[in-house]
């Protein structure tokens, strides 16, 4: 067996193994991989996004890919991703695997030192023409000073960005402020001004599979509250204009706002069972 650490020159000879969304996760600043193979073939994979915190003295792992049915194949997996975090400095490693089919994977992470435990995941899909079709966003009026994130400014986004994110607006991922505008949907994503100022942002990404992930929505100043449902509404009505109906829409429900959002558009919705676990990194 060999360990094979990814790179952007061999992401995708492992495509199929990762899956397309995955790989494509894998050339982004915060996402880094491993693969284990057996003859070329891969045996076990790992894909892990570094969290940063504000003071650099509590970084964590969190692995959002594991793959692996083979105790011998899992000590090369963990022996080299045990270097890695000793190197980086990482003091904790969390992860969320989806509970089918991952039995086996969660009894490996287990045995490699992690707690785990079942729960409801925290992301939800639901199909294009179910979403537009919530009475949610028919009540909701539309707003002249929300438009297409592609009539935006460069400076006018940048800047924008700039100050959501020194505001703690994250987003569901580290790198959020990094990606080039291109990654997001600019034609679904849209943005809202007061005083010719970009004051919110609603950002979508569509992946490689072609669902569309919900990837930040957040809005400044007095207006915020109204500003948030009024890029929804734009945001579905540019997608029914651009989707077919049975596009998938992930909303990962990392904070107040996605939460209340989840519960609006999908009020029966339910995350799928995931198991989640955490383990302490370098003591």
């Amino acid at each position: 067996m060999e360990i094979i650490r990814l790179t952007e020159d061999n992401i995708w000879d492992y495509e199929e193994y990762l899956t397309e969304d995955m790989a494509d996760n894998l050339g982004r600043t915060y996402y880094s991989g491993l693969v284990v193979t057996d003859e070329d073939e891969p045996v076990a994979g790992m894909v892990w996004e570094l969290l940063k915190s504000e003071d650099e003295t509590t970084d964590e792992n969190h692995i959002e890919f594991f793959q692996c049915k083979d105790e011998s194949a899992a000590k090369l997996l963990f022996d080299e991703y045990d270097s890695i975090t000793r190197s980086a400095g990482v003091k904790k490693s969390t992860f969320t695997l989806a509970a089918k089919p991952g039995k086996e994977e969660k009894d490996i992470l287990k045995n490699a030192g992690f707690s785990v435990k079942l729960m409801e995941g925290d992301i939800i899909t639901a199909k294009l023409s179910d979403v537009a079709g919530n009475e949610f966003l028919k009540k909701i009026t539309p707003d002249e000073s929300v438009k297409p994130l592609r009539t935006a400014t460069q400076r006018g986004f940048s800047l924008a960005m700039r100050r959501l994110t020194e505001a703690g607006h994250k987003g569901t991922c580290q790198d959020i402020a990094m990606l080039p505008r291109i990654f997001f949907e600019n034609d679904v994503s849209c943005y809202a001004e007061d005083d010719g100022v970009i004051s919110g942002l609603f950002l979508c990404h569509r992946r490689p599979s072609g669902m569309v992930e919900v990837m930040m929505m957040a809005a400044m100043g007095k207006n915020q509250v109204k500003k948030l449902p009024a890029m929804i509404k734009q945001a579905v009505q540019s997608g029914v204009e651009l989707y077919d109906p049975d596009t998938k829409i992930i909303i990962n429900r990392h904070n107040y706002a996605s939460l209340a959002l989840g519960e609006k558009l999908f009020p029966t919705g339910f995350g799928m069972p995931v198991y989640v676990g955490e383990r302490t990194e370098n003591e």
